[in-house]
């Protein structure tokens, strides 16, 4: 059976002071690979303050992110003050995206940890959001009377959420 999405969107998530502080979930490597060999698109998808107040280089972080499996990466390197385009839930990563790659939102999923970013830049560029409890506890409330959530799924790990795609 093939899935119905052709692009996966992973936020990398930015609650480390360094790049060797970060380490992966186990089954991460598995699950990046198991999208690729069903034809699924996969790009990292992340906001990244470290990078403008110079406590990570971006082409290090870029090239982390390749070296995990994706096929490329979508960084906004800028504080919330800065106000661009690119900070998630802004559409300005996944507008790079279609500047690059060929892709329909309505084929295309975002897997995240933040209702606040993740899934609001999933809902507002009508893609399924899965939403992984893996990180930020944030309640669902904050995404307001807005958005039908209906186009979210829970799950609990990102095997979870390639399972689900998958499947």
């Amino acid at each position: 059976m093939t899935s119905q999405y052709t692009t996966v969107f992973i936020d990398r998530d930015g609650h480390f002071q360094s790049l060797q502080d970060f380490e992966i979930f186990s089954y991460t490597l598995e699950a990046l690979q198991k999208l690729k060999k069903n034809k699924i698109k996969v790009f990292g998808l992340s906001n990244q303050t470290h990078i403008e107040d110079g406590r990570i280089n971006y082409y290090d972080f870029f090239d982390s992110l390749i070296s995990m499996g994706f096929e490329d990466a979508f960084i906004c390197p800028h504080s919330e003050s800065i106000n661009c385009n690119c900070r998630k839930p802004k559409k300005g990563l996944i507008e790079q995206a279609h500047a690059k790659y060929d892709f329909e939102n309505s084929k295309s999923v975002i897997i995240g940890d933040r209702y606040s970013s993740d899934m609001r830049l999933a809902l507002d560029c009508d893609m399924l959001g899965i939403h992984v409890a893996t990180g930020k506890h944030e309640p669902i409330v904050i995404l307001n009377n807005k958005y039908s959530i209906d186009k979210i799924v829970e799950v609990e790990t990102l095997k979870e959420a390639v399972d689900y795609i998958i499947d």
